[in-house]
């Protein structure tokens, strides 16, 4: 956001001051352009830790490439424009590495993943922001029609270009305009929204770590409904923990109990073991539960320190859910 923001406005500063100075409006022309860039690219990083832990090597060389493609053309066009030299090829690796990464990431990727976070909440707003990214997109594809005949060209390639794509030009800039305002919207309105995941969160139980005795536990509201035993949960991961310290020498908890269909996720404090039971891990799933233990060790760390057993004590947990976990759907009258 921050990119995208710092280009709009040297866009703006640009034609508002440096039009008639070239050597200037130059510069500034590639450096809004790159800038676009790198905001598609950390999109892109976005919206993959929406889905996954880690990012997708495959996917990460290509965007990474396509930016690198952007950034060469796009500073070879202003230095052959100081110098008078032809710039058509250099346009040609510029707009290759401008409106691919766009689409790509837009329609590719985002609209996917609202289109199935519409599909698991039924919520309006997940089918807002996948409007708002269809429309970017469709500015983006006009812009990608106006440049494959401009790169016909720069290759001799002779195709009459409709009056509609030149009609669809001189609009193209309305389409992003109206995406990035409804992103917008809803981006101030409820920031956290951004980060709701496509997938089912099923169960969160917060653990005493010496004793495995449950302290706290939440259901959340999921697609796909499974019965979970928490005695049983607790006592599977006492289990297997006891295996891994006691038979296989390991200091350290476990971090993942996985299968293809489902996962538990483990993170342990000084104090209490949080586990988490998802369809699947993603980065912000993950470094929300980090942060959720630190807040419960410092909201009862009275408690913690004398061993208290009143579960009813620690069901306040539930106002901290939401500061932690923004992206998760919670059950009515589900804590214990």
């Amino acid at each position: 956001m921050i990119f995208g923001l710092l280009a709009g406005i040297i866009s703006i500063i640009n034609e508002l001051f440096f039009k008639n100075i070239q050597i200037i409006w130059y510069f500034f022309q590639s450096l809004h352009l790159n800038l676009y860039g790198f905001h598609f690219f950390f999109f892109f990083i976005f919206f993959e830790r929406l889905v996954s832990k880690n990012l997708n090597s495959l996917r990460l060389s290509l965007m990474t490439s396509l930016l690198l493609i952007q950034t060469i053309g796009l500073w070879l066009v202003y230095y052959y424009r100081l110098y008078s030299m032809s710039t058509d090829i250099a346009w040609v690796l510029a707009d290759f590495g401008y409106w691919t990464p766009a689409l790509f990431v837009y329609l590719g990727l985002g609209v996917p993943i609202y289109f199935k976070m519409y599909l698991y909440t039924k919520e309006i707003k997940p089918l807002a922001l996948m409007v708002a990214l269809i429309f970017v997109s469709i500015g983006f594809f006009i812009s990608f029609l106006n440049d494959l005949y401009f790169i016909f060209s720069v290759f001799n390639i002779s195709i009459n270009k409709p009056d509609i794509i030149s009609t669809l030009e001189d609009i193209s800039n309305i389409f992003p305009s109206i995406g990035i305002i409804i992103f917008v919207i809803i981006y101030i309105t409820n920031i956290d929204y951004l980060y709701r995941l496509p997938y089912d969160v099923h169960l969160l139980m917060v653990l005493e770590r010496g004793g495995g005795t449950p302290l706290y536990t939440v259901k959340l509201k999921t697609r796909n409904k499974i019965e979970i035993e928490d005695v049983l949960l607790s006592g599977l991961f006492s289990a297997i923990n006891t295996i891994f310290q006691q038979v296989l020498q390991s200091k350290k908890i476990i971090n993942v109990i996985s299968s293809k269909e489902m996962s538990i996720l483990i993170k342990g404090g000084k104090s209490i073991v949080t586990l988490v039971i998802t369809s699947k891990n993603t980065y912000f799933l993950d470094k929300a539960l980090a942060r959720f233990v630190k807040i419960f060790e410092k909201e009862f760390e009275k408690e913690l320190k004398e061993g208290e057993r009143d579960l009813t004590i620690y069901e306040r947990a539930h106002e901290i859910i939401s500061i932690a976990f923004p992206f998760f759907i919670l059950e009515k009258n589900n804590q214990s």
